[in-house]
């Protein structure tokens, strides 16, 4: 406008002016900078992994609380076992709603059920949840957040023994094997639960059994009354291998398939029909049911938080037995079989 050359007055010289607009030049002619590195699907979810793994990343966005030592395991075989060997080497941005649907429905042709088509799709979501947000973009989207699960085809399981076929049931099985099943039977505890059992939880003049951990609050510290036919199967497994107060008290494991195709195994080989270790849980809430106990007993017992779980085992509240609770169940089981 002067006929002379002049510069923004947020610069303090002429040189610094000239440098300030050389470096926008080159800025505007240089290749765009792509605004997120393209990462593998494994590469994602080993980042991801690693912070369930160290509490960092939590069950909800934010402060959310860390998954349970239950879920970890169940989502680092699904982790490990399944998705990082059918997608971890593919671009996570890569694999397209479709695919992923293509995936499901085979997994559904094959026969697998639809509650573990749902725990695979709720790892790989997870994953693909945490990499989306808009605080990271290491994906543009969640493609598996749409993908639509088989219909609810399965039967509920809702399976209860009697007394006498709870009996012959663990009499067709290997001594070992029967202690997990009966102290599901006789005790209600969860899978996860026996596991954790040690011969120091157990009380055995006072006959009762101390859950130290559970899933829930609710669970844990709660204590069991020891049933007579339990007490039993016990003592002759502590005489066969001992009772170390650190000692687990299921000698197998629970948490592979290999228990339940040993029992199913003996079962048909007996002519018994197959029962599952959660529903030997429903048949530790019946006998309680039947054996008098109150409906508020009965979800302490089995570890629930609330009276609206304990519904679908219980029909009637009965009335108050002021027995012992020990007694009142060891009456209930010795009546029955007589």
């Amino acid at each position: 406008m002067t006929g002379k050359s002049e510069w923004s007055r947020a610069t303090r010289d002429r040189r610094e002016a000239l440098a300030w607009r050389a470096a926008a030049v080159a800025s505007s002619s240089a290749e765009p900078r792509p605004l997120r590195q393209s990462l593998t699907f494994g590469e994602i979810a080993e980042r991801w992994w690693e912070g369930v793994e160290r509490g960092t990343i939590g069950k909800r966005r934010g402060a959310g609380d860390p998954y349970s030592e239950t879920t970890l395991r169940g989502y680092g075989r699904d982790l490990h076992g399944v998705l990082m060997p059918e997608f971890g080497t593919r671009l996570a941005e890569g694999v397209t709603e479709l695919e992923w649907q293509t995936w499901i429905d085979g997994l559904r042709d094959a026969g697998l059920s639809r509650s573990r088509i749902a725990n695979l799709l709720a790892v790989a979501s997870a994953i693909y949840g945490w990499a989306a947000r808009p605080t990271r973009k290491l994906v543009p989207r969640n493609p598996v957040r749409l993908v639509e699960l088989p219909p609810r085809d399965e039967k509920p399981r809702t399976r209860v023994a009697s007394v006498a076929e709870a009996e012959r049931l663990l009499a067709a099985l290997r001594p070992d094997d029967a202690v997990a099943y009966a102290v599901a039977l006789y005790a209600g505890l969860r899978r996860q639960e026996i596991q954790r059992l040690r011969w120091e939880d157990l009380d055995l003049g006072k006959h009762w059994l101390t859950v130290q951990q559970s899933k829930s609050e609710a669970g844990t510290r709660r204590r069991v009354p020891l049933a007579q036919p339990l007490e039993q199967i016990l003592l002759e497994s502590a005489e066969r291998h001992g009772s170390a107060p650190h000692a687990r008290v299921a000698r197998v494991s629970v948490m592979s398939g290999k228990l339940a195709e040993r029992a199913t195994a003996a079962w048909t080989e007996a002519g018994l029909r197959r029962i599952t270790l959660h529903e030997c849980r429903h048949t530790f809430a019946s006998m309680l049911m039947a054996a008098g106990y109150t409906i508020k007993e009965i979800m302490v017992f089995m570890g629930h938080a609330d009276l609206q779980t304990v519904q679908r085992y219980v029909k009637l509240l009965p009335q108050r037995d002021e027995r012992n609770p020990v007694e009142r169940l060891d009456s209930y089981l010795r009546a029955t079989v007589a």
